[in-house]
């Protein structure tokens, strides 16, 4: 099973990105300090991975941003392990 978000949600992420990427990229080209150059740098370059993961989640057939994966103590039986006494103290159903 694999969790993926909504298409629109991950465009909507893609075109706020894009938006905080052109405001960075016209930061650097103005900034006169190194140390605001360094820090728009890596802002740009953090915008740039998380578009390209929102544009994998988007438009990619088999993309995600995080998988749920089975398995544990309750993979090979369906609510083994499930809270019974519906506490939630999570000790098995045990009063």
């Amino acid at each position: 099973m694999r969790y993926k978000p909504s298409k629109p949600a991950a465009i909507v992420s893609c075109v706020v990105g894009a938006g905080m990427l052109v405001f960075g990229i016209v930061q650097l080209i103005d900034a006169d300090d190194a140390k605001v150059r360094a820090f728009v740098g890596f802002w740009c370059i953090s915008l740039v991975a998380i578009l390209g993961l929102n544009v994998w989640a988007a438009f990619s057939e088999r993309g995600s941003l995080g998988t749920f994966v089975g398995g544990g103590p309750s993979a090979g039986n369906p609510g083994a392990g499930a809270d019974t006494n519906g506490g939630g103290s999570g000790d098995g159903g045990q009063p």
